[in-house]
């Protein structure tokens, strides 16, 4: 579990100097990263079917940590959330959607298909969720918005 943190950390790394997030954040978006591949790690380990659920719940974890870190460190929201989505995001269910697809297995392929679409929609629910609360949920200290 700790190289699956460490690499995904990277990968959110990577994305984050691909988006140009300054040098200064590259670690808050790593540990963006981080927060939701436990989350997603930890769900999918007590239910393995559950990676809808895991998701979303990591999704609402990166949103949250995002919101929390662009009060304390001043920047936008943006910043850490769309990077620390990254690992999240169900490539390989769409990879393998299209090679079922390609296969000729359409039963696996609408599947995994639909499977790849309902986490992508409940990333998106989770973002807004979180996004629709007020700002002064996530500001501390005394610059309290």
């Amino acid at each position: 579990m700790i190289l699956s943190m460490f690499l995904s950390a990277i990968a959110v790394m990577g994305f984050s100097i691909i988006f140009n997030v300054p040098r200064k954040e590259l670690i808050f978006c790593g540990l963006t990263g981080i927060a939701g591949w436990i989350v997603l790690t930890l769900i999918t380990s007590v239910m393995y079917d559950g990676i809808v659920a895991a998701t979303f719940l990591a999704s609402i974890t990166v949103t949250t940590f995002s919101r929390i870190l662009s009060s304390v460190r001043k920047m936008p929201s943006t910043i850490y959330m769309i990077p620390g989505i990254i690992p999240l995001v169900p490539g390989l269910r769409i990879y393998f959607t299209m090679f079922y697809a390609v296969s000729g297995e359409l039963n696996e392929a609408v599947q995994t298909g639909i499977t790849a679409i309902t986490i992508a929609g409940v990333i998106a629910v989770g973002l807004l969720i979180v996004l629709s609360l007020p700002r002064k949920w996530f500001s501390f200290g005394k610059g309290r918005v």
